[in-house]
């Protein structure tokens, strides 16, 4: 019998190899606001990209992975500023969830708001993967196995971090 014949026999089938695919970090995260990016002119629009930098594994997979740090994009246009999932006030809310709140009379105030908060702000983050998804023929939004897993996250507050942290640290069976 042939190698192919083998293959054929135990039931191979081709797949794409993993190897240096970034793991999605899954778990409880105290983090740093590093950076943001004001993107008026963005590849999706107007858009404010936000950097966290992850201090602290309170639960879930160790940060040593190369997904050190988190990174947000929220819509800053008419459209999609007000969005709880994907507009800047999501952002806003991540912060306003810690006690930091960020001067919105103007513009101008925002952005100056948040270079102060630079290097200062602690947020917590719950981290999960996002599934892929497409559109199917009929434009429903379907699971799509063959589409790239990326790593999504939302914020908490510091109380109901460290609950979920306990949570998941008793499910899992390891100690703090």
């Amino acid at each position: 019998m042939g190698i192919v014949d083998l293959l054929k026999n135990a039931g191979y089938t081709p797949e794409k190899s993993t190897a240096g695919d970034k793991p999605v970090l899954k778990g409880i995260y105290k983090c740093l606001f590093v950076d943001f990016k004001n993107e008026p002119e963005g590849k999706y629009g107007s858009q404010l990209m936000a950097k966290f930098q992850i201090v602290e594994k309170m639960s879930g997979m160790d940060s040593r992975s190369q997904f050190p740090q988190f990174t947000g994009y929220y819509k800053t246009d008419e459209a999609g500023a007000a969005s709880k999932r994907n507009g800047i006030a999501k952002l806003l809310n991540g912060f306003f969830s810690v006690g930091k709140n960020v001067d919105t009379t103007s513009d101008m105030t925002l952005i100056d708001s948040l270079e102060a908060m630079k290097g200062s702000a602690e947020v917590y983050i719950s981290a999960y993967k996002k599934n892929p998804r497409k559109q199917d023929d009929s434009g429903a939004w379907v699971d799509n196995p063959d589409g790239e897993v990326k790593q999504d996250f939302s914020f908490m507050t510091q109380v109901n971090a460290e609950r979920e942290a306990a949570k998941q640290i008793k499910k899992d069976g390891h100690p703090l």
